[in-house]
């Protein structure tokens, strides 16, 4: 009986606490926490984090959370979606290594600053057209900066760093990166203007406006041939279908 007495209270006191909401405090470092990672919402086969400053790799599953500076290697047959804070969505194939340089969003400011640094691979990103969004949402590669509003666009980065990007819907600004360090690469969000001309760009001076069904093939010493329309018919292949498919599940 007296332990019944002394137990008692106890357990009340938690059955009290669990018929509370979770206080304020707790709820806003979820929010804090979930707003500089992005999740692994997909992945086929395996694939390799490298997390910054560690030379020891883990493996990726779905669900996992990646921050800023991890580097991630698809292996063999293998992919994986990642959905980022601001909701756009990146894909990429077998055989590919990229690093989330920045992956910044501030969900009442909608300022965002999210850079993804393609090594080597393929790529696919499906970026919103939100109103009112700020910041930057940029894929670079060792020669070029891919600079996102709304759009949806694959690239291509190559052994030799030449790169092809593709894009399906929206305007994709690209230009020649001028600083070999990615973290003081500027891509502007805003409509940029294209060189003026006419003149030959050379490889140290050009930007492109890369519109719907458009391509761009950017040299391995960084120069770029100036954007065509590219066979919409001729483009489909197992990797474009894909995620194609991929973009219509994402839409519910």
């Amino acid at each position: 009986m007296n332990f019944i007495k002394k137990t008692f209270p106890v357990i009340l006191l938690f059955l009290l606490l669990g018929s509370y909401p979770l206080p304020a405090w707790n709820k806003a470092v979820k929010i804090k926490i979930g707003a500089g990672k992005a999740v692994v919402t997909l992945l086929e086969g395996d694939a390799s984090l490298f997390k910054k400053g560690v030379t020891k790799p883990k493996a990726l599953y779905k669900g996992s959370l990646l921050a800023q500076g991890d580097r991630v290697t698809t292996g063999t047959k293998s992919r994986v979606e990642i959905k980022l804070p601001d909701k756009s969505f990146i894909r990429f194939d077998e055989k590919t290594t990229f690093v989330l340089e920045s992956v910044a969003y501030d969900q009442k400011t909608k300022k965002k600053d999210v850079n993804i640094n393609i090594i080597l691979g393929k790529t696919w990103a499906k970026v919103p057209k939100f109103s009112g969004s700020k910041g930057r949402f940029a894929i670079t590669t060792k020669t070029s900066v891919a600079g996102v509003r709304g759009t949806d666009f694959r690239m291509n980065v190559n052994k030799d760093n030449s790169a092809v990007l593709k894009v399906y819907d929206g305007e994709v600004a690209v230009s020649k990166r001028k600083d070999t360090r990615v973290e003081k690469t500027k891509a502007k969000l805003e409509k940029p203007v294209p060189v003026a001309g006419p003149h030959p760009v050379s490889m140290e001076e050009w930007t492109y406006i890369v519109k719907s069904l458009q391509q761009i093939n950017i040299r391995p010493d960084g120069s770029a041939a100036k954007p065509f329309r590219f066979d919409i018919a001729k483009d489909l292949n197992d990797w474009v279908r894909w995620n194609r498919m991929r973009n219509e599940l994402v839409k519910h």
